[in-house]
């Protein structure tokens, strides 16, 4: 889960946007690769508008099975409004509490609310996910309190079932008392989804792309951190650190750690050695991340060249048809490991791993 204290880096135009947003009752959508800090800022927006929402969040990344999703989300939304390890208490006591109630009830606040344990009991997985779907708007109507309930990495529920957005969306278009905030890393599947004419949610959110971080915010985290850190700034360290890191969320925060653990004072020399000490400790996250890229052929070639600034098409050239270069293109593009800058250019979404790669 991102980071939702004063480690948070200010994205200061998309938190004040979508916080106004979701209190207008507009869903927004996150697209960015990973460690680009997109679960950090639905956390943050979650946190300044707790008085007003349930929050329910859901990791779709560490569901298994459509079943599976379907518990996450009901553990979730039952969470929201005070109840923990529902589905796991229930399973455990589910048919002694079935033989003698079938709805529990629980106060939240001044309200008493009726928890339906017959869900658990729906045998075929599509129908128990469309109900648990729709039971943010039945406690949001009930309770008079509005859900804000999170799908983060809502990409990969297309490898539990491909009629899953279809599914969410027929649901979630009628709940006129609950907003949505969705994420994804995997580009190409999150504007299918989202900004395709043909997708499922087409104009049903705003589309928020997260790119690195304006070269000013990083600039001032990087000041007031150094500062904290007793330090004293110093304009040439901060543009090896934003050189190395490009404003990418998650490779600033921890270069910037190295730093303090490492270093007396703030240098441009004491930046250096602290991107080898952050190179190897990313070393075991970058060879898996290579292995499995190079589970399909020609993909480890393409992201090496890339890396080195040169263009897959021209150094190829002779070994691939361009169609064979665009179709490995596409593929990385769809996980989120490069993105299309322009015609022909592509770049590396994760910086270090470019540098990485170069060594």
């Amino acid at each position: 889960m991102g980071v939702i204290d004063e480690e948070f880096i200010n994205r200061r135009r998309e938190l004040e946007e979508v916080s106004a947003l979701v209190r207008m009752g507009q869903s927004c959508v996150f697209i960015a690769p990973r460690r680009y800090g997109k679960t950090s800022l639905m956390l943050k927006v979650a946190e300044r508008v707790k008085e007003d929402f349930f929050v329910a969040y859901v990791d779709v990344n560490v569901c298994t099975s459509v079943r599976d999703l379907g518990e996450h989300i009901l553990n979730a939304v039952y969470s929201a409004v005070g109840i923990k390890g529902f589905v796991q208490k229930a399973k455990d006591r589910i048919g002694e509490l079935l033989r003698s109630i079938r709805e529990l009830k629980v106060k939240v606040g001044e309200l008493e609310l009726e928890v339906g344990l017959e869900l658990l009991q729906e045998k075929e997985d599509i129908a128990f996910l469309r109900k648990v779907i729709d039971l943010p708007q039945e406690l949001a109507q009930k309770s008079g309190k509005r859900f804000l309930v999170i799908y983060d990495e809502f990409s990969e529920v297309y490898t539990l079932n491909k009629k899953i957005p279809d599914i969410v969306r027929s649901s979630v278009q009628m709940h006129k008392d609950c907003v949505y905030m969705f994420a994804g890393s995997q580009e190409s599947m999150m504007r299918r989804f989202f900004t395709s004419p043909k997708g499922p949610f087409y104009r049903f959110a705003r589309v928020f792309v997260l790119d690195f971080l304006d070269e000013e915010d990083v600039r001032e985290y990087i000041r007031d951190k150094v500062r904290s850190g007793g330090m004293s700034p110093d304009k040439d360290a901060e543009g090896e650190v934003l050189k190395i890191t490009r404003g990418h969320p998650y490779y600033l925060k921890k270069l910037l750690q190295v730093i303090f653990l490492t270093c007396e004072k703030f240098t441009p020399e004491c930046v250096r050695e602290s991107l080898e000490r952050l190179l190897e400790e990313e070393k075991h996250y970058f060879e898996t991340l290579l292995y499995h890229i190079k589970e399909k052929k020609y993909r480890g070639e393409v992201v090496r060249i890339i890396a080195m600034g040169e263009n897959p098409y021209e150094v190829l050239k002779g070994t691939l048809s361009s169609q064979q270069v665009l179709q490995v293109l596409k593929d990385l593009e769809l996980e989120g490991i490069v993105r299309r800058r322009k015609r022909g250019v592509y770049e590396l979404t994760d910086p270090l791993l470019g540098i990485y790669l170069g060594r």
